[in-house]
């Protein structure tokens, strides 16, 4: 049975305010259904339902980051972290040096 149907299955649960479970979107469906994917559709639909019930292509385009924009947002973040890191080593050498000092 294609993913497609499963999905349906999940919609129309959903348009009808029932609860989603394997035996509900199992019940909605005619014929075999291959478990495994019926239960990742519905792991994926209970983590995230916005994005398995978009109907439309642009809608799921627009629930994921655009992969440029993350990794832009990923190297700022490593770029701060290190300068972070160079002033934690700096402040760390200073205060060794201070512990090295004699005391009058």
């Amino acid at each position: 049975m294609p993913q497609q149907d499963i999905i349906n299955a999940i919609r129309s649960l959903v348009k009808e305010g029932k609860s989603i479970s394997t035996a509900t979107v199992k019940a909605r469906l005619n014929g075999s259904v291959d478990l495994p994917t019926l239960l990742a559709l519905i792991s994926r639909y209970k983590q995230s339902p916005h994005t398995l019930l978009a109907t439309e292509p642009e809608a799921m385009a627009s629930a994921t980051p655009d992969a440029s924009s993350t990794e832009r947002a990923l190297t700022d973040r490593v770029t701060e972290l290190e300068a972070r890191v160079v002033r934690l080593e700096q402040l760390l050498a200073s205060i060794s040096i201070q512990a090295q000092e004699p005391r009058n």
